[in-house]
């Protein structure tokens, strides 16, 4: 992959193309963040608006050096030296600094890094009336990773924090115009303060890393964009608890390093297709359930992930219930797969109708 971009880079190609590789170079620099495994600190939102799911926010890499990740772009800074570190993976060349650059007729102003006659890094906002409205870094017209903004007819701080894709995101403090504090503390998508308890209903959805309990309703996520359910990234999540008929359209469950699981709770009928009057094997779909050091209870109703092919259990030594279905009568959950548990637990209390299932490994 690498040296086909080097020889696009080097020969040239089409302007279709050439977007293809930017939006290749913004998915990995994300997936690389995301995938690190490092003690960074996440503000994030998983968005499943379309049929691309894609992350957004903040994350802290130190107590100087920002991330921002965007839909279209990946940008690193060093808040305590004003440097823009990276964009896409990428050293950023050609930045000209200390630049003051003209943005409208009316006497906008930029004082501070430009490239290709854009604002682009660090630098000062004026208004046409020569007031401060922002120091921070901006890229375009966009306020990116830091900064302040001011009430400029007072010229005093009215943000001072994070940013992403100009909206306030991360940690910053809000003050009113006695210089008085607001509000300090976290902020996702333009709002103070996080819901740590999150009630999903039908629609869209977005899911952000802070959520410890995710609670879905019946008959909800049964959109095309649910084809994967990855909640690796929800470091803080405690309770997963679905409904029933939900995420119909889900081939593979995800739920690994979640080291704060305690509980997953899933209703009948969810995670099978809907539309099928009886369950058909599918080998495409599989349930991952891995090191997730404090879960202890795993339950599941009738029929839910009645055509998985794959179910595999590791590495949950306080695990002490698995239920799936309704004893003594036929649940088909997980009807067509091998049920694989491998763990060190000494003691598991199992309520299990299977129509076929093989234990390769029990505690």
């Amino acid at each position: 992959m690498k040296d086909s971009i080097d020889r696009i880079q080097r020969d040239g190609h089409s302007e279709e193309l050439r977007r293809w590789v930017e939006k290749w170079r913004i998915e990995k620099s994300r997936a690389d963040l995301l995938n690190s495994g490092k003690g960074y600190t996440y503000y994030t939102l998983l968005h499943f608006n379309d049929s691309s799911p894609y992350y957004d926010g903040i994350v802290e890499k130190s107590a100087s050096v920002i991330v921002e990740l965007g839909l279209n772009r990946v940008v690193e800074v060093n808040v305590d030296s004003h440097e823009l570190l990276q964009v896409d993976g990428e050293e950023v060349k050609g930045v000209e600094h200390n630049h003051v650059l003209d943005l409208s007729d009316e006497g906008e102003r930029w004082e501070g890094d430009v490239l290709q006659n854009k604002p682009y890094g660090w630098g000062v906002l004026y208004d046409s009336e020569n007031r401060v409205v922002y120091e921070g870094f901006r890229i375009g017209e966009v306020n990116v990773c830091y900064g302040r903004s001011y009430f400029s007819d007072i010229q005093k701080v009215e943000y001072e924090g994070e940013w992403c894709e100009g909206k306030r995101w991360g940690t910053g403090i809000q003050y009113d115009r006695n210089g008085k504090v607001m509000f300090d503390g976290e902020w996702m998508d333009d709002k103070k303060g996080i819901e740590r308890r999150l009630k999903v209903k039908s629609g869209a959805l977005s899911l952000h890393n802070l959520v410890t309990e995710l609670i879905v309703s019946n008959n909800s996520c049964n959109g095309p964009e649910w084809s994967v359910l990855d909640l690796s990234f929800m470091s803080d999540l405690r309770l997963l608890q679905v409904g029933d008929n939900c995420f119909e359209r889900v081939n593979e469950v995800k739920l690994t390093g979640l080291n704060e699981l305690e509980r997953v709770v899933i209703g009948k009928n969810s995670f099978r297709k809907q539309s099928d009057n009886r369950s058909r094997q599918d080998p495409n779909r599989a349930f991952y359930l891995k090191n997730c050091e404090r879960l202890r209870e795993l339950k599941m109703g009738s029929d839910s992930f009645s055509d998985y092919f794959v179910c595999e259990i590791e590495n949950v030594p306080s695990l002490e219930v698995i239920e799936m279905g309704i004893l003594n009568k036929e649940s088909s959950n997980f009807l067509y797969a091998s049920l694989e548990l491998k763990s060190d637990c000494s003691v598991l209390r199992m309520m299990i109708r299977l129509a076929q299932v093989e234990i390769t490994s029990v505690w």
